[in-house]
């Protein structure tokens, strides 16, 4: 794969094989695992040096904290797709039918992590998703349309908690959502078939807000917003995150929710304006 800098460039990406890119979302993947575990240890051995500077102490408080979080998120896909020309075909993947629909070679990746210290945090979140859906793409002779898609979304924000109390934290965010969607569309009618193939790459600004309710008995309710694109990238990006979590003990928590995510981005004959959405469990493992 170019680099992600050569994509931004030319607004397309090679199109690889779903080996490969699972290889290198796994080499990421592990990278970043172990900077998480290794963060802890060292800010640990940074606050027992009597000579440490204050900065370096600071740092080293438990105030820092860290998680990692891995989730399945169920999502159903519906709008439509256009590649190459082609007369968009308006897709539709049903709720009932994802285990059919989703490719399971490379699986789907879905992870998000946490720094954190006092009102300060940087977070991330990652999705690989391969996912084939079938619909019709409407003319003077409706013609049968079956879409191959690859997904790759990263989510990265920096945020500052507004409102911190026993009970409610508020955080405004501020950040970038990366697209890269490798996309194959077939449309077959009664005299032909044409197909295309096209990968876009492009990124989009966004702004949103989070906020924590406690509820008591370990339980807590999370919701997220955020909006972006604003003709950057896409016309539109934004998505909405409800989940209830429950604490089982210092280092894990479990949530169950439910996540819609929508985007508008047409560039070049390449059209993808679509939502995703369904529910979502996952747990998260605290440092």
């Amino acid at each position: 794969m170019s680099s992600l800098r050569s994509l931004l460039r030319s607004g397309k990406m090679a199109t690889i094989s779903g080996v490969t890119l699972a290889v290198r979302v796994a080499t990421i993947i592990v990278a970043l695992a172990g900077a998480l575990c290794v963060l802890p240890v060292n800010a640990q051995e940074k606050s027992t040096g009597a000579n440490d500077g204050a900065a370096q102490e600071s740092w080293a408080e438990p105030s820092l904290s860290m998680s990692l979080t891995a989730y399945v998120w169920f999502t159903s896909l519906s709008g439509d797709v256009g590649v190459g020309g082609l007369p968009p075909a308006d897709i539709d993947v049903d709720f009932s039918e994802i285990f059919k629909k989703i490719d399971w070679f490379p699986p789907p990746i879905m992870l998000a992590g946490e720094v954190r210290h006092d009102r300060i945090a940087f977070l991330g979140d990652f999705i690989y998703l391969g996912m084939e859906g079938d619909g019709v793409s409407h003319g003077v002779l409706p013609l049968t349309a079956e879409a191959d898609l690859k997904t790759m979304i990263l989510t990265f924000a920096g945020s500052y908690r507004v409102i911190q109390n026993e009970t409610v934290d508020v955080d405004l965010l501020a950040g970038a959502r990366v697209w890269m969607l490798d996309t194959n569309l077939t449309l077959t009618g009664p005299l032909a078939v044409r197909q295309r193939g096209a990968s876009e790459a492009w990124i989009d600004p966004l702004v949103g807000m989070a906020g924590r309710i406690k509820l008591g008995g370990g339980f807590a309710l999370r919701a997220e917003g955020d909006v972006g694109g604003f003709g950057v990238g896409a016309d539109l990006d934004w998505q909405l995150l409800s989940t209830l979590q429950y604490q089982v003990d210092e280092s894990i928590t479990l949530q169950a929710g439910y996540r819609y995510l929508d985007v508008d981005y047409d560039n070049g004959g390449f059209l993808f304006d679509a939502a995703l959405q369904g529910p979502i469990i996952g747990g998260s493992i605290h440092f």
